[in-house]
């Protein structure tokens, strides 16, 4: 009886265990085969110099969607019906979707960075209280490394729901620095000399606007706003050396700085 039983299940075992090798082969030849594509797709768009924002946005989805068709193709070839499999997932990407709004809000909020494009990689920003370069613009995150090498990641929804600071769409940045003398001081004589700083500079743009003026009075000291346009690559080089050259040029001309009440209070403590 056994054997008989044996010999009217054993042509079902042996199909089950083909199927079971189809689905292993499609599993392995498919994945293997996403990964080709992937690379292919990623150098022509590298060679037709594809937006690196777009690029790294839209080769993650095309991943995703091939392996879930080769996923269905091995499902199908073990002999399940796809489309009672299909309604399993739809009702799974139902629950799924309502426990990740927020994922999803992402996911539409990269779609629009990149359809707008408020930045893109390799831009420096500001936002949500972070500031460095733009690394990558994934599907639900985008992370950017700071000038301190530190790495954050920013959620899209929230990016694109806040205001952001690109510091990369202009050719152009204003330097702006802040210097504070004493009411005793000679007020043009020192607005000269500033003005004459950055004239003599070489890095700072002569067809843009060169400020030096009273900012504001404080009870402690008049504070002057030292403006200037620098190109955006040579901006931070002439930032720090502007203000090494303003105390060089105020001590050469007797100028003292007046530092701000809070600092003169920790001065007093220390």
């Amino acid at each position: 009886m056994n054997l008989e039983k044996l010999n009217w299940l054993l042509p079902d075992l042996l199909k089950f265990a083909v199927n079971v090798g189809v689905a292993l082969l499609i599993f392995i030849v498919g994945f293997w085969l996403g990964y080709q594509l992937k690379n292919v797709i990623r150098k022509r768009m590298v060679r037709r110099e594809v937006d690196p924002t777009i690029r790294e946005f839209v080769l993650p989805i095309f991943d995703f969607l091939f392996k879930l068709l080769v996923i269905v193709t091995a499902i199908g070839a073990l002999g399940i019906k796809v489309t009672s499999f299909a309604a399993i997932l739809a009702g799974l990407a139902a629950g799924i979707g309502l426990s990740l709004q927020g994922s999803l809000s992402n996911f539409a909020g990269g779609l629009l960075i990149i359809l707008f494009k408020p930045f893109k990689v390799g831009d420096y920003i500001e936002a949500l209280s972070h500031s460095g370069t733009v690394n990558a613009i994934s599907i639900l995150y985008t992370t950017i490394t700071t000038d301190h090498q530190q790495t954050v990641v920013l959620p899209n929804s929230s990016l694109l729901n806040n205001p952001i600071k690109n510091y990369s769409i202009l050719p152009t940045r204003r330097m702006d620095i802040k210097i504070g003398v004493s009411y005793n001081e000679d007020l043009d004589k020192t607005i000269l000399i500033l003005r004459q700083m950055l004239e003599q500079e070489a890095l700072v743009l002569k067809d843009k606007p060169i400020t030096v003026e009273v900012l504001e009075l404080t009870d402690y000291r008049i504070n002057l706003a030292v403006r200037a346009f620098i190109k955006r690559e040579n901006y931070w080089s002439v930032y720090f050396k502007m203000h090494k050259k303003t105390i060089e040029i105020l001590r050469e001309n007797n100028i003292v700085a007046t530092p701000s009440p809070s600092k003169m209070i920790v001065s007093e403590k220390e």
